[in-house]
């Protein structure tokens, strides 16, 4: 997906974790909220065409080409009808809410008398537990949706009537336990099929035959076990974008996704998957955004991912990976920009892996095992990354050269950690270009070491980015607790000037009065006088 932009993990995960200005931005928008409008596809794609359309006007409404008008609410009810302009062309929406079989079949024998275009036609939560064949005959509908109507059968030639003419197609929430095949093979102008939250166990060899032109497909919230080798032969070569999260799919299919050689967004989240096999993702040379989070990956071995030259984002949080070989991201050294590793088991921050990825904007490493943090832990692809997540690991120190390489850091998390300490030093080189930090939920001690913290905190320029839901906290060593910008400078028990005086025997005897080394210490210097008595 050209441009495709990704998003800055947040508090809580995006809320998860995100949102609102009291949250960390989202980052890659346009393609998260791309690939959700296949999970939540009736609002989105109802909301798009709708916008499209323009006006939605009132029963007799039409166009300066002929005049519309729906049929009388009396013949067709419970269904609705109004009439929507789109440009120069009118039509019908027509939308059915708790209808039975009966009824739904005889609004469309009147609709059938009217010979209008109907752009939308929607059931919902109807009793339709089937589609007999050639139910459709006669009418010209662009859209339809039949959702949460309890469908389980569709039969061969339901749907042939709309072949020519029919866009979408929304079918999910209902009882569908296989993909509608032969129903499916006529729609020659279908762009986009949703069929979330069915029952569909496995995907047969050519179960999209004949939709030549699809772009979107959407099987989220199935129980799909298994996926044949062809499945997905004869789909046509346009297909952009295919859901299959939250299904129970515990291995890649190494051999099915070779046809797509179109598809940017792949979404195998909420799946059982244990390992990524080599080859797994052979031929998608324009795959955008590959989604794995939540599921059992523990390993990530060299080359997996080699095939995906152009991938600009990739998510593997919330698995169980303990390791990620050096060699585990070749391939993405030129476009990987977002990647998400946090909620896994990590015991370190891979950089050897990372070095390679002089592009990477944002890495996301939270919620690990992560209890030190290299000096060298950045080095070498620090120039790009704007976005660090490191909260709720172990960490317990940072030493000085570890930010040193990051020159375009914005955002750094470190809140929910064990820091007892996070000296000026440490941060110094990243203060300049640094718009939010937290560090809230950390052991600090009230000491000079963080007298910078207490600065920037109060800065009125920062208060806009703190995003932290807590206070910033530290304790004296009477184990008193403190927020850390309402503390006294004072009480950072940071050196102050001293005078220390030798009493001269005689206040005749004359005295050199020598001052001795400046120690910076958080920007304050210590002065001490000296006074030496001459005989």
């Amino acid at each position: 997906m050209a441009g495709a932009g990704r998003r800055v993990s947040g508090v809580g995960e995006a809320g998860r974790r995100r949102g609102g200005s009291n949250t960390w931005p989202i980052a890659n928008q346009r393609a998260r909220v791309a690939w959700l409008g296949l999970c939540v596809l009736a609002s989105v794609v109802e909301g798009a065409v709708g916008a499209a359309a323009g006006s939605r006007n009132n029963v007799g409404v039409g166009d300066s080409n002929r005049n519309i008008q729906c049929p009388s609410l009396h013949e067709i009810s419970p269904c609705t009808c109004r009439v929507m302009t789109k440009g120069k062309e009118s039509g019908l929406d027509i939308v059915c809410d708790h209808a039975d079989e009966k009824h739904v079949r005889n609004a469309l024998d009147v609709l059938k008398k009217t010979q209008y275009t109907i752009y939308w036609m929607k059931f919902r939560n109807c009793m339709l537990p089937r589609l007999l064949d050639y139910i459709f005959l006669g009418l010209d509908v662009r859209h339809l949706n039949i959702i949460r109507s309890n469908l389980s059968s569709i039969e061969r030639s339901s749907l042939s009537a709309l072949g020519s003419n029919l866009v979408t197609l929304d079918l999910s929430n209902n009882r569908i336990r296989e993909v509608p095949t032969a129903a499916l093979a006529s729609l020659k102008m279908l762009t986009f099929l949703n069929l979330n939250y069915n029952q569909i166990k496995r995907l047969n060899e050519s179960a999209f035959f004949g939709l030549n032109v699809l772009e979107r497909l959407s099987l989220y919230e199935n129980k799909i076990q298994h996926i044949d080798d062809n499945a997905f032969k004869g789909i046509g070569r346009k297909l952009l974008r295919l859901n299959l999260g939250k299904n129970m799919l515990e291995y890649i299919p190494t051999d099915t996704f070779h046809p797509l050689v179109n598809l940017e967004v792949l979404d195998l989240h909420e799946n059982r998957i244990s390992h990524i096999p080599d080859g797994a993702f052979q031929g998608l040379h324009k795959l955008d955004m590959l989604k794995l989070e939540h599921n059992l990956i523990t390993t990530i071995q060299e080359n997996v991912f080699s095939d995906l030259t152009v991938l600009n984002s990739l998510n593997i949080e919330h698995n169980h990976i303990v390791n990620i070989s050096d060699r585990a991201f070749a391939g993405l050294e030129s476009n990987l920009e977002w990647l998400e590793l946090g909620h896994n088991r990590l015991d370190h921050i891979p950089s050897h892996a990372l070095r390679p990825l002089h592009n990477l904007r944002q890495l996301d490493l939270d919620s690990n095992k992560i209890a030190t943090v290299q000096e060298d832990a950045f080095k070498g692809y620090g120039d790009t990354i704007k976005y660090i997540l490191l909260d709720k690991n172990h960490i317990r120190s940072i030493p000085p050269p570890a930010f040193m390489d990051l020159h375009s850091l914005e955002w750094l998390k470190l809140s929910h950690n064990e820091l007892t300490h996070l000296t000026e030093d440490a941060v110094q080189p990243i203060l300049d270009t640094l718009t939010m930090i937290d560090v809230s939920n950390n052991p600090l001690e009230c000491s000079c070491d963080l007298l910078w913290l207490r600065r920037w905190l109060s800065n009125p320029n920062n208060k806009d980015n703190m995003v932290s839901q807590e206070d910033h906290i530290c304790v004296t060593k009477a184990r008193k607790s403190h927020v850390i910008q309402d503390l006294p400078f004072q009480d950072f028990n940071c050196p102050v000037p001293l005078t220390t005086e030798v009493a001269s025997v005689s206040q005749a005897t004359p005295q050199i009065v020598t001052t001795s080394a400046e120690n910076q210490t958080s920007g304050y210097t210590i002065v001490v006088h000296t006074t030496v008595s001459v005989p």
